[in-house]
């Protein structure tokens, strides 16, 4: 693997492997949730449609060049953290998600635990990653990254979200649109290529 993409660490840590997801075309998403995806709804408390967005656990990007990445959140950063689960010449991570017994895959083409606005991001290409800074409102958040999100706009304009609690201004990880960021948290987030 190649020794400047990092495993498991920040999105600004991570520019070179952004180059390298840029122009690819996404084929696949997966949630791997702690519940299953009736059970999300409960425990989350969240419409039957935005399991695959909104529930607990990780998501993975899989690319037609045989990378897979994959994102989650850190609370003690505030920050979404990214890692390379496969790369596209035959390295898997020493823990992949996909094995993990415990965890449950939500797919964002699911017809009933998934709105139909994935499946417009699934099957094209990504042409800007920007990342979503927020700007620390006291002491202790300047101390950590910040980094609470990270932008993959598609080929078709669309935009997938990958969220540290910008939709609930909470510690949860989700996978989103534009239209779910807090708008009460919006005026204190910058976007950076």
């Amino acid at each position: 693997m190649d020794a400047d993409i990092r495993v498991s660490s920040l999105p600004s840590e991570n520019r070179k492997l952004f180059q390298k997801v840029k122009h690819q075309t996404l084929y696949k998403m997966i949630r791997f949730s702690w519940w299953e995806s009736h059970e999300a709804m409960v425990q989350c408390g969240i419409a039957e449609e935005d399991v695959f967005s909104l529930t607990a656990g990780h998501v993975l990007m899989y690319f037609h060049s045989g990378l897979v990445i994959g994102a989650a959140s850190d609370p003690e950063r505030n920050s979404v953290l990214i890692w390379v689960e496969r790369n596209d010449t035959g390295y898997v991570s020493d823990d992949p998600i996909e094995t993990d017994t415990d965890l449950f895959s939500i797919n964002a083409l699911d017809k009933q635990y998934s709105s139909s606005y994935w499946r417009q991001i699934v099957g094209h290409r990504i042409e800007e990653i920007s990342i979503i800074k927020s700007i620390p409102q006291n002491a202790l958040l300047a101390e950590l990254a910040n980094e609470v999100g990270v932008e993959f706009v598609m080929d078709n304009g669309e935009k997938i979200i990958l969220s540290h609690g910008l939709h609930n201004n909470s510690d949860d990880f989700s996978v989103i649109t534009e239209s779910y960021i807090d708008r009460r948290i919006l005026e204190n987030l910058k976007w950076e290529n």
